[in-house]
């Protein structure tokens, strides 16, 4: 019996080395720019899940007899915990609301209950766009509206996407029409302002069917979805939008170009090229009326920007420099999440998207939610 347990302990310490490695390699990938896809996968993963991995690390650490493996977990327990403190620092002085409790236990308890359809919103020949619908159920008054602009890199994605994200919001007592575009190559800009102009026209027709007040309105995009969001919101103040809320994209298409490369992780220069139909000097009016930095100074809207300083997909300077131009403004709100990469809002119990929620929230109630 001796010789088995003996046999045993250093199979368990080899366990225990591997764990800690597993972790290690988890916990640099988390905190350096991605090059790949998968490690930009594994970054989300445990930027956004680090605290269950904080949980992790002290267990793994009972099963060894060596005081420098035991301090090893505890170092690594500190930084899967860092995007949590630092989310609940952010929280704490933006006056945001943060919830460790929800961390570890996602379900909302007290949740609106929310109805989600999904309709064909505009239909041509053999080509047709959807829009998916989250809406309180039951509401007794006309709410609120965030139209939103998929994500998907202009080629690609869905309006069904970030369901739980969605779900949260509208839980809140919003509705949220998240419609799809034509996608290039084979539609290039300005074929999505097209669309999004067809999307609010439909919405506005159908407000009183889905419980939307049409004077209270925020045109909202995710990654590809938020240039197109912050494009039409600035440059067509026919859409009468209430505001623009801008979610790690590239309001600024000339510095998209600029910044392109061909062989990054979206293997962007490609998909700009694609999308607009060439360079700056090819497709000027495309580049210009595709760039919301351009309509600043003649259209003043709400805005809103969030954004991951780790993003290796979009890159913080987009944002950064969106906001120069409109920090002077008190209708302006960026906020930064220091260990934030793409799709750091997926999740709504994480840190990113408790902060996330918590801060488009307070943008709709500032300037969406009142009385019309």
């Amino acid at each position: 019996m001796i010789e088995v347990k003996r046999a045993l302990l250093p199979a368990s310490g080899n366990v225990v080395i591997f764990l800690l490695a597993v972790l290690s390699l988890l916990a640099l990938n988390a905190w350096v720019m991605s090059r790949k896809r998968w490690q930009w996968q594994a970054q989300l993963f445990t930027q956004e899940f680090g605290h269950w991995l904080a949980l992790l690390a002290p267990a793994c650490s009972a099963f060894s007899d060596s005081r420098w493996l035991a301090c090893g977990f505890v170092l690594l327990a500190i930084v899967f915990m860092t995007p949590a403190f630092q989310a609940f620092r952010i929280a704490r002085a933006q006056n945001l609301p943060f919830s460790w409790l929800r961390l570890w236990f996602p379900i909302r308890l007290h949740q609106t209950p929310v109805q989600c359809e999904r309709l064909t919103y505009w239909q041509e020949g053999d080509e047709s766009l959807d829009i998916v619908i989250h809406r309180p159920i039951e509401a007794k008054k006309p709410l609120p509206c965030l139209v939103i602009a998929h994500t998907g890199g202009w080629d690609s994605g869905d309006p069904g996407e970030f369901e739980w994200a969605n779900t949260e919001l509208a839980s809140h007592g919003h509705v949220l029409c998240s419609f799809g575009y034509r996608l290039a190559p084979k539609h290039k800009w300005p074929a999505q302002a097209e669309d999004t102009r067809r999307a609010f026209a439909w919405i506005r027709d159908h407000a009183a069917e889905f419980g939307i007040d049409t004077t209270r309105i925020v045109l909202m995009g995710r990654s590809a979805g938020a240039q197109i969001a912050a494009a039409c919101a600035f440059s067509m103040p026919e859409l009468r939008a209430s505001g623009c809320i801008i979610v790690y994209g590239t309001p600024n298409m000339y510095i998209a170009r600029e910044w392109s490369l061909p062989d990054d992780l979206l293997k962007s220069l490609t998909l700009v090229r694609q999308y607009m139909g060439g360079d700056p000097h090819e497709v000027p009016d495309a580049y210009r009326t595709a760039s919301a930095t351009e309509f600043l100074d003649t259209h003043h809207l709400p805005t809103l920007l969030i954004h991951g300083t780790l993003d290796s997909l979009v890159g913080i300077g987009h944002s950064r420099l969106f906001n120069e131009r409109l920090a002077h403004r008190d209708d302006h709100h960026f906020i930064e999440f220091p260990w934030g990469t793409h799709g750091t809002d997926y999740f709504p119990s994480t840190p990113g998207g408790q902060l996330s929620t918590a801060a488009i929230l307070r943008f709709m109630e500032r300037f969406a939610s009142g009385d019309p």
